[in-house]
């Protein structure tokens, strides 16, 4: 029984490595495109409230 927890462990971290080896960077790579040309389809954007505005130093004194 003591060395079945071992060589358990060592299959399970051997089959864990294999997936994130083989099976999820196809994965990310597949879905992150899908997300990614999702996000192009938008062509709705408000640019008035994209971020902070510049102010010249004159007419931030005058105000």
């Amino acid at each position: 029984m003591s060395t079945r927890k071992p060589i358990c462990r060592i299959i399970g971290i051997i089959v864990l490595m294999a997936v994130g080896f083989l099976v999820i960077p196809p994965l990310m790579e597949k879905y992150s495109n899908k997300i990614y040309k999702f996000s192009l389809k938008k062509d709705n954007i408000d640019f008035e409230n994209m971020g902070p505005k510049v102010v010249n130093k004159e007419e931030s004194k005058g105000e």
